[in-house]
């Protein structure tokens, strides 16, 4: 998950340069900003994610009474949920930024640059994740979202990783 995040990071830092290249339009400096934001809130977050730590030794011994598998999908999906939701202000605002380009007649200008962040905010691996998701336990996902640790981005691989060691994986 971080790789992804790290991924669109540089993928916006990428076309945000590439539109303060040329002289740019006013349509292009607008979505440019919105694009600035919205990787200034993806590091944001991803440092609140961090100064979370990691959980206590009573919420580790409740993911353990799930299985290990749902447990990673969990605490993928549920990470990735809470980097969303810090970063839904600034997701927002580009989307209607898009939106409203895209309806309008200065598309043309930076239907590239649109073209390429879409796939970065809409991609078939936010659904795809969001899918599994919807798959897991009613009860668990209930027990485990009550948790406030987890009502706030957290870093997932790290509880991961802990979880694997001492299950021998």
């Amino acid at each position: 998950m971080r790789m992804g995040k790290a991924a669109i990071v540089l993928c916006l830092s990428w076309l945000s340069a590439s539109c303060q290249a040329g002289d740019a339009s006013i349509s292009q400096q607008y979505i440019e900003s919105n694009i600035e934001r919205l990787e200034a809130a993806i590091v944001r977050c991803d440092s609140k994610a961090a100064e979370n730590g990691m959980p206590d030794s009573d919420v580790f011994d409740l993911l353990r009474q799930y299985e290990y598998e749902e447990v990673r999908v969990f605490l993928i999906t549920r990470s990735a949920a809470m980097a969303n939701e810090c970063q839904k202000p600034h997701l927002t605002d580009l989307a209607h930024t898009i939106g409203m380009l895209e309806a309008s007649t200065a598309y043309a200008e930076v239907e590239d640059l649109i073209s390429s962040v879409k796939p970065l905010m809409y991609g078939k691996e936010t659904w795809a994740l969001k899918e599994r998701y919807l798959q897991l336990p009613d009860d668990m996902k209930k027990n485990l979202e009550s948790i406030p640790y987890f009502q706030k981005p957290f870093r997932d691989i790290p509880i991961i990783e802990r979880l694997e060691s001492a299950n021998g994986l």
